[in-house]
């Protein structure tokens, strides 16, 4: 299709009659630029359904037809900018020519007084003025007036009408009634364009009739003019009202600009700043779309005035998030001697110098600053474990109270066993209330020998996680196969309803992704009596965010299904 076009394209500039061409020409580059402004919305749907990275920015393809196309528009913009500026030059031309005709003719009128060297002289000037082209469309019924008044005056001055025949002067009296006539049907032309076109038809045939009578002259005139006038008068107004509504359309233009620039005053130092600053440039530039057309001569210059100012937003948002980029590689290497300070510590028995030491590190690892996520997490491991270590190793030094340890592993074993034996009855809320029962008797059990430790919990972890998981994956399948009916309603509605969905699950993700980095996070600062109880309720909950974000994961797979139906 592309290539069509551009082939016609290139047929039609070979003319070297760009008049002849001009339309042709200019309907093909709309068709052309329907094809870039598709290509240009599928390529930003495509983007915008794809996995990528936050900080991306979409950034359009055009093919290669599209430079090919760039190159032939600028040839015919030049092409046409000469030939619009020797047009004018020859229009300039033609009118100094008819102005010296007209005043030719005045000065026949006046002075000559010999018949046959006036009609000798008169044809002469109508031979002349009939050759000359058009004249400045602002100057065209001023001089075509004048020279029609002068020749009907010339006629009437030298006595002509006594030399013709009386049958002529009721010939051109009858057409300029027939005119009349015509005329007066102007107003019932719904069409305005077409009345316009009428109108100037019949004056142009009005003046090529040539005189009537004398005494009913300048009475058919008027009533001839009357009516067209009515015709012009409504034109005039219709493009008055066009006019003004480019100011309108201006005015809100100047509006926008003003907005987005407000936005550039703003000092925005936060990503939520950011997106939420981004949000209303967006919109404006959807308003601005939906603006309407502020006239040839402001429409072009308002256009760049925003553009870049929208592209002076999105410059200083990109250096924004470099900083930050930036800065996450500071932070990466303050944490990653941290992580050294605690490996360097965790295997000394100084116990009350080094938990102190390690204290301070946790608060020095809490304002070091975020790093990008792979690296966040990765270190934040390393950390732990170097923490866990030491932590560990002093739990065990001061673990003295074997008899009551061994007391509570009976007892939890016991408790254990009705874990593992409970049946779900199928009553989700009910079975909840049993296992968070089973939960708080559990933790008010007491420590119990490090030994059996590992074991004990496993089996705890797992029999719970057992009957969680099965109240979950209830929930989820009930939760995923209600979802699909939904999928459907957006993917036979609007696009944008379906791209809004999509956006939103995909940030939920990330609001879950966050929340398990920050669960890990807290879980590690709590130590001494009941910290594993903590620890084993913040793993549970990290497994019910992921849990949650896999059900979210099939909710997105259901709708891009919907959608590639």
């Amino acid at each position: 299709m592309r290539s069509d076009i551009l082939q016609r394209i290139q047929a039609l500039l070979a003319n070297e009659d760009l008049e002849a061409i001009r339309k042709d020409v200019r309907s093909e580059i709309e068709s052309f630029r329907t094809l870039i402004q598709d290509d240009f919305r599928n390529q930003r749907e495509a983007w915008a359904e794809a996995d990528h990275d936050p900080d991306e920015k979409f950034v359009f393809q055009p093919s290669p037809e599209e430079i090919a196309f760039n190159e032939l528009l600028e040839t015919f913009k030049t092409r046409e900018k000469v030939w619009r500026q020797r047009i004018a030059e020859e229009q300039r031309a033609n009118l100094e020519v008819k102005l010296t005709l007209i005043q030719d003719l005045r000065t026949t009128i006046q002075e000559e007084e010999n018949i046959g060297s006036a009609f000798a002289r008169f044809n002469e000037i109508r031979e002349k003025w009939e050759a000359v082209g058009d004249v400045p469309g602002d100057c065209y019924k001023e001089v075509h007036d004048e020279y029609h008044r002068l020749r009907d005056e010339f006629f009437y001055n030298i006595n002509i009408y006594k030399q013709l025949q009386d049958h002529d002067l009721q010939v051109n009296l009858k057409k300029k009634q027939e005119l009349i006539d015509q005329a007066q049907h102007l107003s019932g032309i719904e069409d305005l364009k077409e009345r316009e076109n009428l109108a100037r038809s019949l004056q142009k045939q009005w003046f090529d009739i040539g005189p009537s009578p004398r005494e009913t002259y300048q009475e058919l005139a008027d009533s001839f003019f009357g009516l067209t006038r009515e015709t012009f008068d409504a034109v005039k107004t219709y493009y008055d009202g066009i006019r003004e509504q480019f100011e309108v359309h201006r005015a809100e233009k100047e509006a926008l600009i003003a907005a987005l620039q407000e936005v550039l005053t703003r000092d925005i130092n936060d990503h939520k700043g950011w997106q939420s600053a981004t949000q209303e440039v967006v919109e404006l530039q959807s308003t601005w779309k939906k603006t309407g057309f502020a006239g040839k001569e402001h429409n072009e210059g308002l256009w760049a005035q925003f553009r870049e100012a929208a592209d002076v937003f999105f410059e200083r948002k990109q250096v924004h998030y470099d900083r930050v980029k930036a800065s996450g590689k500071v932070s990466r290497d303050k944490k990653m001697k941290l992580i050294e300070e605690a490996e360097g510590l965790q295997n000394s028995t100084e116990w009350k110098s080094t938990t102190e030491a390690m204290v301070r590190l946790q608060e020095a690892w809490k304002t070091a600053g975020p790093c990008a996520p792979g690296d966040e997490h990765r270190l934040w491991r390393k950390f732990r474990a170097a923490q866990d270590a030491f932590f560990k190793a002093k739990k065990a030094q001061f673990a003295d109270r074997d008899k009551e340890e061994k007391a509570n592993l009976v007892e939890k074993e016991a408790l254990l066993k009705t874990i593992e034996a409970y049946v779900l009855t199928g009553n989700r809320g009910e079975d909840l209330d049993k296992l968070k029962s089973f939960s708080s008797e559990w933790n008010a059990v007491g420590f119990i020998p490090r030994r059996n430790l590992d074991d004990i919990m496993s089996r705890f972890r797992t029999a719970m996680d057992r009957h969680y998981d099965a109240l979950s994956v209830q929930r989820s399948e009930r939760s995923v196969q209600s979802y699909t009916k939904r999928a459907e309603q957006l993917a036979s509605g609007d696009n944008r309803d379906m791209r809004r969905e999509q956006n939103i699950l995909r940030e939920k993700i990330t609001r879950l992704q966050q929340r398990i980095v920050s669960t890990e996070e807290n879980m590690e600062r709590f130590t001494g009596k009941g910290a594993d109880s903590i620890r084993d309720q913040a793993l549970k909950t990290i497994k019910d965010y992921h849990r949650e974000i896999d059900e979210i994961k099939a909710k997105l797979k259901i709708l891009r299904e919907a959608t590639d139906a």
